[in-house]
């Protein structure tokens, strides 16, 4: 199983680049205040086109996840977790839960970024906070 980042569009090419330095970046509006993801054209809550990239604490919990048994590509291992995850308490981002038993994944389940190193740089995924201490190798598991 081989895992790639996709390609960067011209929006998010800065996100992708961080991401393969382990760090995890949201656009940020200065006109309105508000982080989202992902990144657009125009702050998707005040229409102005003057946002930037700032450095997210990584830290969040579940709002929503569901377990998918069947792939629709060789590149993920079944089970897995798709989740939505609440970041930094503000900005929402749907990602895969990693690091745990699928049936352990529930909403409000405190959550910390987990980046897994692979072809073209790193996905940020998302582990439980309580495995946030050793790192995963490069399918998401722990040793």
């Amino acid at each position: 199983m081989t895992r790639s980042t996709p390609t960067p569009s011209e929006l998010s090419v800065e996100f992708w680049s961080a991401a393969a330095k382990h760090r995890l970046l949201v656009p940020y509006c200065g006109g309105c205040g508000i982080r989202y993801f992902p990144p657009e054209r125009l702050c998707p809550g005040c229409g102005e086109p003057g946002w930037h990239y700032v450095e997210s604490t990584g830290t969040g919990r579940v709002v929503a996840h569901t377990v998918v048994h069947r792939a629709l590509s060789p590149d993920f291992a079944t089970p897995f977790v798709l989740a939505t995850v609440e970041v930094d308490g503000e900005w929402t981002m749907l990602t895969n839960i990693v690091d745990c038993d699928p049936d352990q994944v529930a909403v409000g389940l405190p959550v910390r970024v987990r980046f897994l190193d692979c072809e073209g740089g790193a996905l940020p995924c998302f582990a439980p906070e309580s495995s946030a201490g050793s790192p995963p190798d490069r399918t998401g598991q722990r040793p």
